[in-house]
C-alpha cells in the first residue's frame, strides 16, 4: 500500500502580462513508492492582503498527511483531516480553499500515475474532447484601455479565440464604450460569453448597465451584485431576463443559491471550493437542482489549469464555455510541457495523472518568496500591475 511519506511546497513569483506579479506554491506529494503527486495553490495574490508562511505549512501539512494511504483508500480521511484543519471561512478567495485545493489537485495526480490513468478517467471518463474557453479582456480604467484592448481581441482573434469574457464595473462609461466598438469593428467575428461584474456593484447598478447594452449581445452575466447577496442576484436574474452565474465556494452557499433560483449557472473554480473532490460535490447539487455550471479560474498556472481540464472534460454538467486561460497569460511556468489550446479550446494533457511534469529549472528560475511589495489594493482587484 502506497502511503504519503512528506509534503515539499515550493514558493514561485510570476508575472502575468498585465504586469502583475502573482504568487503561487508548488505541491510535490512524495510517497513510498518513489512516484510524486504535483500540486498548485494558485494566485495567492487576491485580497485580503496578507500571505501565509510557506516553511511552516509544509511542516504542518506533513505532519498532517504523512503515512496516510494515498490511493482511493485514504481518500476520505485525507479530505476529512483537510477539511478540519483547514475549515473554510466562506469567501471568494478564502486562502484556506487554495492551500486545499493544492494538496487536493496532488492526491488526484499520484492516484492517476499510480492506476497508470488520467483524472478525468479516475472521475469516470472524459465526456467530451476539449472545453471552449474564452479570453478574458480585463476592465477599462482610462480612455486609453478601450484602443489597448481592442487591439487585444484583434490579436486573440488571429490565435484561433472568438469567445471573450469581458470585465466590468470600474469604468461604465468606458466599459459601454469598449462594448459597442467592440461590435462596430468586429460585428459577428466575435462573440461575448459574458460580462463579469466581479461582485463591483450593487444590483441595481449591475441591472441597469445589462438593460442599457443587452443589444451588444452576451448570454450570461457574472457576479452582478456584492458578494453573497442572493436578492441581488435574484433581482437582476428576473429583472434583465439575462442568465447569471456566481462562484460557489462551499454547500451552504450553493444550497441558498439553488433554493432561491437565484443563478443559472454554478461557476466552479477548483482554487475557491478547494479541489476537485469538494468540486464534485457542487457539480452534483448543480444537477440536482437543474442548474447549469463552468469551470471558473484565478488564472492558474499549467498545473492547476491541467486540473481544471482534466475536472471539466469529465463533468457532464459543466457544458458552459470555461474560463482557465492561465498559461497564456503568464510569462513563463515550471512545467515541461502543459495543456495545449486550439481553436480556443482547452484540451487536457495526456498521460497519467494530471499529465504535467516539473521542469526543475524552470522551477528554480521561477522560485521567489509570496510578497504585496508595491502592489495596489486596486490592481489586485483589477489584476494589473505597477503603475507607472
Amino acid at each position: 500500500m502506497t502511503k504519503i511519506t512528506g509534503v515539499r511546497l515550493t514558493p514561485v513569483a510570476i508575472a502575468r502580462s498585465t504586469g502583475l506579479v502573482c504568487g503561487h506554491v508548488i505541491v510535490e506529494l512524495d510517497t513510498t513508492d518513489g512516484i510524486t503527486g504535483l500540486g498548485e495553490m494558485s494566485d495567492f495574490q487576491h485580497l485580503p492582503r496578507f500571505h501565509v508562511d510557506v516553511p511552516e505549512l509544509e511542516c504542518t501539512l506533513t505532519e498532517l498527511l504523512a503515512g496516510l494511504p494515498v490511493g482511493v483508500e485514504g481518500a476520505n480521511e485525507a479530505e476529512r483531516r483537510l477539511a478540519e484543519s483547514f475549515p473554510l471561512a466562506g469567501s471568494l478567495y478564502d486562502k484556506t480553499s487554495v492551500i486545499r485545493c493544492g494538496v487536493d489537485l496532488a492526491l488526484w495526480d499520484v492516484r492517476g500515475k499510480l492506476a497508470g490513468l488520467s483524472v478525468s478517467d479516475l472521475l469516470g471518463g472524459a465526456v467530451r474532447k476539449s472545453l471552449p474557453v474564452a479570453y478574458p479582456i480585463f476592465r477599462q480604467q482610462s480612455p486609453d484601455d478601450v484602443d489597448t484592448n481592442l487591439d487585444l481581441v484583434a490579436d486573440q482573434l488571429d490565435q484561433g479565440f472568438t469567445l471573450f469574457r469581458v470585465y466590468v464595473g470600474r469604468r461604465l462609461d468606458l466599459d459601454e464604450a469598449f462594448l459597442r466598438r467592440l461590435r462596430d469593428r468586429f460585428g459577428d467575428r466575435v462573440a461575448v460569453k459574458s460580462l463579469d461584474f466581479s461582485n463591483l456593484l450593487d444590483a441595481r447598478t449591475a441591472a441597469r448597465f445589462v438593460e442599457r447594452t443587452r443589444e451588444v449581445g452576451y448570454p450570461l452575466v457574472e457576479a452582478p451584485t456584492y458578494e453573497r447577496d442572493t436578492e441581488g442576484l435574484a433581482f437582476v436574474r428576473s429583472r434583465t431576463l439575462v442568465p447569471v452565474s456566481e462562484h460557489v465556494h462551499d454547500r451552504r452557499w450553493a444550497i441558498e443559491l439553488a433554493a432561491a433560483r437565484a443563478v443559472d449557472v454554478f461557476n466552479l473554480g477548483l482554487f475557491t471550493l478547494g479541489g476537485i473532490t469538494p468540486a464534485r460535490s457542487m457539480a452534483a447539487i448543480a444537477e440536482a437542482a437543474g442548474l447549469r455550471a463552468l469551470i471558473g479560474t484565478t488564472q492558474e498556472l499549467a498545473i492547476g489549469t491541467a486540473a481544471a481540464a482534466q475536472f471539466g472534460v469529465a463533468t457532464k454538467i459543466a457544458d458552459e464555455p470555461a474560463d482557465p486561460v492561465g498559461p497564456l497569460l503568464y510569462t513563463r511556468d515550471v512545467v515541461a510541457a502543459g495543456p495545449e489550446y486550439r481553436d480556443g479550446e482547452l484540451h487536457p494533457p495526456a498521460g497519467p495523472g494530471l499529465g504535467v511534469a516539473l521542469d526543475p529549472d524552470l522551477l528554480a528560475a521561477a522560485r521567489g518568496p509570496l510578497r504585496w511589495t508595491d502592489t495596489a489594493v486596486s490592481d489586485v482587484v483589477d489584476r494589473t500591475g505597477k503603475r507607472s
